[in-house]
């Protein structure tokens, strides 16, 4: 098993240097990702890089804070938060949020389980998703 710690360094180096490529080649073929506020699951691969392409382009300096990461057998866990500015469209499964302009602080925690190769094959990310809507101005 690959060290898990050094995944989730390359995860976070991926995603703050905004190499969604990159990020999916950490994840196996046949991914599961969970997000709050989606209508269902990010499956494969492909879905996690085009699912984060789409953050990266609707918030352009979007980046990742870690104030703690554990590993546990086939586990690793991160807890910190996501901040950017939304200067981009947003494509959404109710459709595309136009920029507004608003930064966003978001507490963050997800949970990643690997497969043997240490590869992650399932992703729960839990954030707030109503402070996420309401700091850009998308509810009250």
């Amino acid at each position: 098993m690959r060290d898990l710690k050094e995944t989730a360094d390359k995860l976070l180096a991926a995603f703050n240097g905004h190499d969604a490529a990159a990020l999916a080649q950490l994840y196996t073929e046949d991914q599961v990702t969970i997000l709050p506020g989606a209508p269902g699951p990010v499956r494969g691969r492909k879905g996690k890089e085009e699912l984060l392409s789409g953050f990266f382009r609707a918030f352009p300096d979007l980046k990742i804070n870690l104030a703690l990461v554990l590993v546990s057998g086939n586990h690793i866990v991160c807890e910190g938060d996501l901040r950017g500015t939304h200067t981009g469209p947003l494509v959404s499964h109710e459709g595309e949020v136009p920029a507004t302009g608003r930064s966003i602080t978001v507490p963050l925690v997800f949970i990643l389980r690997t497969a043997p190769d240490g590869l992650i094959e399932e992703d729960r990310t839990y954030f707030d998703n109503a402070t996420f809507l309401k700091q850009l101005g998308l509810v009250q």
